[in-house]
């Protein structure tokens, strides 16, 4: 007899236990729904910024160092009879340098302008330029036929326009340093009168080697700091001289060979397109 109501008891407390546990379980449950998993933060894509067209521009101040040497040539001079009776100055036979005698080109300090064309992040080709300026061209040495030394043989405005390929160092982030050489076709935009009458310069094409950086503040805007050393010969050409009065000017031809190395420096602002 006590066996079977040993096991109703277990039974009764086993029944109990689980209409206990419903409740409990259910409430557990419902805990686990209400509990919204938060969501995961996507990582903020980098900003899209536009692509640049490869073109840029430069402008700023530009200042070029004359470093030259220069030869005179020039006719002698002898009266040359008239056939009417009387005689002229004038230059005869072939010119011949002037022992102890040069010239010298005073330095230029303008404005200048840059532009060229991205290739590819590292290469690029730019042409360079510069508002027109005078430039004085000066008698040096001694000579005892004359004129004394300083004497203004002319005055010039030379025109330069370099052509260069650039190789731009751009692991080094905004600091942006290259290195370049190029062409520089070079000629006189005009002539003035001195003591030479009649002048004109022969163009001719330089080289040039050229190195520089750009530092970028963005991707568009920057400064720039840029050195170009010429190497360029010229020859100007004159058909007289001007003695002054009584004489005035006398038809001689002479030549001025300039052997120049100047080295110009430009600093401003730069843009990219």
């Amino acid at each position: 007899m006590s066996g079977p109501r040993a096991a109703g008891r277990v039974r009764t407390f086993v029944s109990t236990c689980a209409v206990c546990a419903l409740p409990i379980g259910a409430g557990h449950a419902a805990d686990l729904t209400s509990q919204t998993p938060t969501p995961e933060l996507a990582p903020s894509a980098p900003p899209v910024l536009p692509s640049l067209s490869g073109w840029y521009v430069k402008v700023g101040a530009l200042g070029s160092i004359s470093k030259s040497s220069s030869n005179l040539y020039t006719q002698a001079l002898a009266e040359v009879p008239l056939p009417g009776g009387g005689s002229v100055l004038t230059g005869v036979g072939p010119q011949a340098q002037i022992p102890g005698r040069g010239a010298s080109y005073t330095n230029i300090y303008t404005a200048a302008f840059l532009g060229g064309y991205y290739f590819t992040p590292n290469w690029s080709v730019e042409v360079a330029s510069g508002f027109p300026v005078w430039s004085t061209v000066k008698i040096n040495g001694y000579s005892p036929a004359g004129p004394p030394s300083e004497t203004v043989l002319g005055k010039l405005i030379p025109a330069a326009i370099p052509i260069t390929g650039l190789y731009h160092f751009t692991q080094f982030g905004g600091f942006q340093p290259y290195l370049g050489a190029g062409l520089s076709p070079t000629f006189a935009l005009q002539v003035r009168n001195g003591y030479a009458t009649g002048g004109s310069y022969e163009p001719t094409v330089g080289f040039i080697v050229q190195g520089g950086f750009d530092y970028m503040f963005n991707q568009h805007w920057g400064v720039f700091v840029d050195a170009k050393q010429a190497f360029v010969n010229t020859t100007g050409n004159s058909t007289g001289i001007n003695l002054g009065p009584p004489l005035g000017i006398v038809t001689v031809a002479g030549s001025i060979k300039t052997n120049a190395r100047p080295v110009s420096f430009t600093t401003g602002i730069t843009y990219r397109f």
